[in-house]
């Protein structure tokens, strides 16, 4: 790992660890916290790159594509990579903007360069990625199943407060 990996949020101690894990050839541990890392610090797109590193190191190339996707200067292997990555994600942008597990700012998205004649499934997952998430019916369901599972909650503790009383008095 060199010096230029270091990025502002991210803790500089956790990063040595990876680094320590790295050197020692202990790649599952290195992933592990790159992975833990990621999800606390979602706009550091270099830990993405460094953990695609990680899983081609492991043999792992459309598992290293997923998480090189967002990476702007593409080598030729992580181009096919990302190939891979989409091949099994069955081309489908959804899919793969799915498996992305971006959760990060939408701006560091639209900055990304995608050339549209070359890679029209990046450019459709980064309009995706980008879009402002919309409440779906299902999102809605979820909403009320869980008011109606509470007010059901509630309403058993209070008839079981009214039977004790009842009982009592």
């Amino acid at each position: 790992m060199n010096e230029g990996w270091v990025m502002e949020k991210v803790p500089i101690k956790t990063l040595k660890k990876i680094e320590e894990d790295v050197q020692n050839e202990d790649l599952g541990k290195a992933r592990d916290r790159l992975h833990g890392l990621i999800s606390t610090y979602p706009d550091e797109l270099e830990l993405r790159r460094k953990l695609g590193d990680i899983y081609s190191a492991l043999k792992y190339p459309s598992m290293a594509g997923r998480y090189w996707y967002l990476e702007k200067n593409k080598t030729p292997e992580m181009e096919k990579a990302c190939l891979q990555f989409e091949n099994s994600m069955g081309n489908d942008p959804i899919r793969i903007s799915r498996a992305l597990k971006y959760k990060g700012d939408r701006e560091i998205i639209k900055s990304l360069q995608v050339d549209q004649m070359i890679y029209p499934i990046q450019n459709k997952v980064k309009e995706i990625l980008t879009e402002e998430p919309e409440d779906t019916l299902e999102d809605k369901l979820v909403t009320i199943g869980c008011i109606s599972i509470l007010i059901l909650i509630i309403s058993l503790i209070c008839i079981g407060i009214y039977t004790v009383f009842d009982w009592v008095f």
